[in-house]
């Protein structure tokens, strides 16, 4: 396989990887991500169910192709994380091996790598935190005290009981079909580290996403830096004539052509260049995106939530609502039970007029995420008077 083949596949796998992670949000709904995400997740596997049927394959054989399928990617499964970690630990190797003895050089100075061994350090201790921590998973021990983290707002979040785990189900806390628990102020479940986003973990999420950021960023910086050494050490970074057989002369040789044929001697320094550069937007934008939400306080699952309301209130079904004590709140009330509720309301029109009950400010959301607290435990029975 040539170089050009190699670059081209790398390319391919790091705008699948793009898709996978960028897909599915909210943000690119209507997009060509999202529509690039419904062909590799849907349309594709749907395409080859009718394959198989046609050539008598049968159902069968979809069902045991569903079944493999829902193994890997509908309950917990390493396989992703592990093709997710032997990716980066072969991009870390290219880079110690390939690039590493050629900084410092002309472009980057030798303190580069201050930020280059604390990024690597803390982007590996925020992944295994976030894959090994507990993202706040609701159990029969603590399912009364999560419940006490935060307030039922009645109108994203109902007192109620999970129908599968059959415990108190808290407020912000989501049932994943995954893990099959409920985990608290639940994100989304990542198969990229193997466990859910929650209360507990989020923090190592964001850290482990900003630092592969930074990482994919800045590495592609520093090994554009060292392809570009090797093209000056080969004697190509100055003005050079070639013979072009096709025109029967002397050429002078363009600096494209001359980072080409750098590539060419340096196949491993450009696999890894081209796979940084093509990942390196993805996970700026995925990270960004969730340090936004986490300041604006909510979550990739409230999100959602958020959006329905949104067309409730587009459907004229939203509406401030007087209670009996004095203070308003904010509920749906159904076209058909309208006019038999009684309390005085007005109708919400757009969903800036709707507070969000667990919006903290841009600081105290944040901290909520650095520093979640505790749920307090639950409160113990009272020993009973012995008799006299």
């Amino acid at each position: 396989m040539g170089a050009a083949a190699l670059w081209a596949l790398l390319g391919v796998l790091g705008l699948w990887v793009s898709v996978l992670i960028l897909g599915p949000n909210r943000m690119f709904r209507g997009t060509l991500v999202e529509r690039a995400h419904a062909v590799v997740t849907e349309t594709l596997p749907a395409l080859a169910r009718r394959s198989l049927a046609q050539c008598g394959l049968g159902a069968a054989v979809a069902a045991r192709v569903d079944g493999v399928l829902t193994a890997l990617f509908g309950r917990r499964n390493p396989l992703l994380q592990i093709v997710a970690v032997g990716l980066y630990w072969a991009g870390l190797s290219i880079f110690l091996l390939q690039a590493a003895p050629h900084i410092p050089n002309r472009h980057v100075g030798a303190w580069h790598w201050v930020p280059i061994c604390a990024t690597l350090a803390t982007n590996i201790v925020c992944y295994v935190a976030a894959s090994a921590a507990d993202p706040g998973v609701v159990g029969p021990d603590n399912a009364e005290a999560a419940c006490r983290t935060f307030p039922y707002d009645r109108l994203l979040f109902f007192e109620r009981t999970c129908a599968t785990c059959r415990l108190p189900k808290p407020a912000r806390s989501k049932h994943c079909p995954a893990c099959q628990r409920c985990v608290q102020m639940a994100e989304h479940h990542c198969v990229w580290i193997n466990n859910c986003v929650g209360l507990y973990n989020t923090r190592w999420f964001l850290g482990f996403l900003t630092t592969l950021g930074v990482i994919c960023v800045y590495g592609a910086f520093l090994v554009a830096t060292v392809v570009l050494e090797q093209r000056h050490l080969r004697g190509l970074a100055g003005p050079l004539l070639v013979w072009d057989a096709g025109a029967g002369r002397h050429v002078a040789l363009t600096v494209w052509s001359s980072l080409l044929v750098t590539l060419g001697d340096c196949r491993a320094l450009g696999m890894l260049l081209v796979l940084l550069a093509v990942l390196a937007p993805a996970i700026v934008v995925f990270a960004a995106y969730q340090l936004r939400i986490a300041t604006l306080g909510y979550t990739g699952n409230e999100e959602g939530k958020w959006l329905n309301v949104a067309a409730a209130i587009r459907d004229g079904v939203v509406f401030a609502v007087r209670e009996p004590g004095g203070a308003e709140a904010i509920c749906v009330i159904e076209e058909e039970d309208q006019a038999a509720d009684p309390r005085p309301r007005r109708p919400i029109t757009h969903l800036r007029q709707v507070p969000n009950a667990y919006d903290r400010g841009p600081w105290g959301n944040l901290r909520l995420v650095l520093f979640p607290p505790r749920p307090a435990p639950s409160p113990q029975p009272e020993p009973k008077p012995h008799a006299a």
